[in-house]
């Protein structure tokens, strides 16, 4: 295996050093701009490396042997020329391979990909998408478009990349199949409250304000209630113009009533008063994730509570930082499950497929719309990767 390094001013330029040196099989392994980062759109001098298979030959084109020039003879001088013999015929060369339409230069390509992985490391900067096969150069764009972080859209491409599958780079679709497959892997496995109706379960949404917490607590009891459960609802939202009225308004239509918790005290009282329900749903107020005094306040209202599972209540159309300081920001609150509201209000699922991997937190429901009852998912392993995908949620939850 022949390796080397080729540096220029510009990628056509050195994508020539390479095919004039190594001829049109050779193999980039890794290629980088000097002194800037990025993913995609590479600007500055360039530097690749390339390999080739020893036993890889590249074909270069013959041209036949120009005739020497001769002085035409003067008719006093020499004897006419006699007739030239005609020159035997030879067969035209056969056209070169294009690799982009073989599917055995194409397996030739992955298998050598395959083997040299193992040599250049896990470090090696991702080809830009120039240099991509056009259906994974399509999917690299969209993930970058749809808000996925950068370095699992690196991940990604750099895998199907050495491994695209059987059908290898020809069309789209089994290539994001195997993008949805490596994204559900690295989640952490998703997991959906069970009320099994012997023991109290008790569940408390947190998050930021604006968030969606209450719709999805109404929406959660609409669920168990549909299941035969006795659900109450505890609301601590004392601040929030009309969160109260919303609650109730809520609880009016599942036939629910809606308990008041400002306080510690206040919130052991109505656990108290409703220890005969299957499943208990405190919906919080919204605060702050840097605010340390809200969450100090949250804290002793959950204790008092003591929640089975902790929900943070994530807006999908919300940004992957600002997702992340949510998450960052609610850690210590005890936080141990995802809910993502909204999907019906966007479709760019990234951020959401990227903080579910970050955080290995398991994410349990997701919601499509503000109507109650209805619109709520238990999540399935690939739901969000799929949507993420086909950039819609509709046909994808509970797949």
């Amino acid at each position: 295996m022949k390796i080397k390094k080729y540096v220029a001013d510009s990628m056509p330029e050195v994508l020539k050093l390479v095919k004039d040196d190594l001829g049109p099989m050779a193999v980039v392994l890794n290629t980088r701009t000097i002194g800037k980062t990025g993913i995609l759109g590479k600007k500055g001098q360039v530097e690749i490396t390339a390999a080739i298979d020893d036993g890889v030959k590249a074909a270069k084109k013959t041209r036949p042997a120009k005739k020497p020039e001769t002085t035409r003879p003067a008719a006093a001088t020499f004897p006419p020329a006699a007739t030239p013999t005609p020159a035997l015929s030879t067969p035209a060369p056969a056209a070169p391979r294009n690799p982009a339409k073989d599917p055995d230069t194409l397996a030739q390509i992955s298998a050598q990909l395959n083997d040299l992985k193992s040599r250049v490391g896990t470090t090696a900067q991702l080809v830009p998408t120039e240099l991509l096969p056009e259906a994974l150069a399509a999917l690299a764009k969209q993930m970058e478009q749809d808000d996925l972080d950068p370095s699992l859209t690196q991940s990604i491409v750099k895998d199907l990349l050495t491994d695209p599958g059987k059908e290898g780079y020809k069309a789209a679709g089994p290539l994001k199949a195997r993008a949805v497959k490596i994204l559900t892997e690295s989640m952490a496995p998703p997991t959906a409250t069970v009320v099994n109706g012997n023991v109290r379960t008790v569940i408390a949404l947190v998050g930021t304000s604006g968030a969606g917490k209450t719709t999805a607590a109404a929406k959660l009891a609409a669920h168990f209630v549909a299941q035969d459960k006795r659900v109450a609802l505890i609301s601590t939202d004392t601040d929030r113009v009309g969160g109260l009225e919303q609650i109730r308004a809520y609880g009016s239509i599942l036939n629910l009533s809606v308990d008041l918790a400002y306080t510690a005290d206040e919130m052991r009282e109505a656990m108290q008063n409703r220890r005969d329900a299957d499943l208990i749903i405190v919906d919080t107020a919204g605060i702050s994730p840097i605010d340390e005094v809200q969450k100090e306040i949250l804290k002793e209202l959950l204790r008092e509570a003591a929640p089975n599972e902790i929900h943070l209540v994530l807006s999908a159309p919300t940004g992957l930082r600002q997702m992340r300081d949510a998450i960052q920001g609610f850690k210590d609150v005890g936080v141990d499950r995802l809910l993502f509201t909204r999907l019906d209000e966007t479709n760019r699922y990234g951020a959401a497929c990227s903080v579910a991997i970050e955080s290995s937190i398991s994410v349990s429901y997701l919601t499509n719309s503000r109507m109650v009852p209805g619109d709520i998912y238990a999540t399935e392993p690939a739901t969000l990767s799929k949507a993420l995908f086909v950039r819609t949620l509709n046909g994808t939850a509970g797949s």
